[in-house]
């Protein structure tokens, strides 16, 4: 039984502290606020608790009866209807057990309950507008990515391989003019050769940046299906095998374009610095999703490093510690966790989780 005031003016802290903890705010909002009806409903000893946002094209409603009787009589006007303190239009109403008119204790505990569904409708529609604007950055940043990509492939990479041509022609002259007896320069045709040797390796490394850089398809795609681009990519520039399992069956709307997007970019970043900065051998990649969420986890054989020196910026350091900051900024900007265990000769693992996304609505499914 409820906990009744002993003055009809004084909300016990029991009922207030029952509606404030329930948890509505990160919800669905019809899964959310039909908990917070059956918790009201308890706290203030009522029959049914009903909770209903007023105006706009698809309006929030919730319920929760103790019978088939008291969910009938929620749908006939009564007086124990009060509309909550703030911006949202919304009203919650009870079905009192025995008939009797509310106290006023009741009633500013309806107030509360009132108050707290606005909130979490609010703060729902927060999440889903924060969504559909990282969504938009990110998205934003691929295609400037791209275009970067294919300045890069029309640009500096057409002179490198102009240079390097230039440098062939030279050697085959330098060639002919030793075949006909004439003495070079002591250590001129080594350098020529160091050139060429650079400018190789130059256009290697932009064109190893412009596979990095090429514009993705994150739409109607599967999470695994991308990732697979991502290690299959990284196999035929590294020629290093990836162990690559996936774990799920990775529906397309599982998670946000967004959580596609941070997924992709953190393996290709993990993957590089394995090969570049650990010169791991072997790597291995999970791909696991479940009712929480999605976790990825990358582990190598490599070199390994002390990840504590890595955790803030520090001017002048190596782009290796930066790429780490980013890994770790795209993971918490979506309310993830970002982990890195390593040390010297101890190979590096990176486990990345992403909180469960549930489109709001079928429009919605691909933000």
């Amino acid at each position: 039984m409820p906990e009744f005031p002993s003055h009809p003016n004084t909300v016990p802290i029991s009922w207030i502290q029952s509606i404030v903890d329930c948890d509505v705010a990160e919800s669905a909002p019809s899964e959310g606020l039909g908990e917070l009806c059956r918790v009201a409903a308890s706290a203030i000893g009522v029959a049914a608790v009903l909770v209903c946002e007023g105006g706009g094209a698809d309006p929030v409603r919730a319920e929760w009866a103790s019978d088939a009787d008291a969910a009938a009589r929620l749908s006939h006007p009564s007086e124990w209807t009060v509309a909550a303190v703030g911006p949202l239009p919304v009203v919650a109403t009870a079905v009192p057990l025995d008939g009797a008119a509310p106290t006023p204790a009741q009633t500013l505990a309806l107030g509360l309950v009132a108050t707290r569904a606005a909130e979490a409708i609010r703060s729902a529609r927060l999440r889903v507008d924060l969504d559909g604007t990282l969504a938009r950055m990110l998205e934003s940043d691929e295609r400037l990515v791209g275009r970067i990509g294919l300045d890069i492939h029309d640009g500096p990479t057409q002179h490198l391989s102009v240079g390097l041509l230039e440098i062939q022609l030279l050697q085959a002259k330098l060639s002919d003019v030793v075949a006909s007896g004439v003495v070079l320069p002591e250590g001129l045709e080594s350098a020529v050769e160091r050139i060429y040797e650079t400018l190789g390796g130059a256009l290697t490394e932009m064109r190893e940046l412009i596979g990095y850089l090429r514009p993705v398809r994150f739409q109607g795609r599967r999470l695994d299906d991308i990732l697979t681009d991502v290690v299959v990519s990284f196999e035929s520039r590294s020629g290093i095998d990836v162990d690559f399992r996936a774990e799920s069956e990775f529906a397309v709307d599982g998670v946000s374009v967004t959580q596609r997007i941070t997924f992709y970019r953190i393996l290709q970043e993990a993957l590089s610095n394995a090969q570049r900065h650990g010169q791991a051998t072997e790597i291995h990649v999970r791909l696991r999703e479940d009712e929480t969420g999605t976790r990825l986890v990358v582990v190598d054989n490599g070199s390994g490093f002390d990840p504590a020196p890595f955790s803030q910026p520090v001017p002048g350091s190596s782009i290796a510690r930066f790429g780490l900051l980013g890994m770790r900024d795209r993971t918490t900007m979506l309310g993830g966790g970002f982990d890195i265990v390593s040390a010297p000769g101890g190979g590096c693992s990176v486990t990345i989780f992403l909180p469960r996304w549930s489109p709001p609505d079928a429009d919605d499914a691909g933000s």
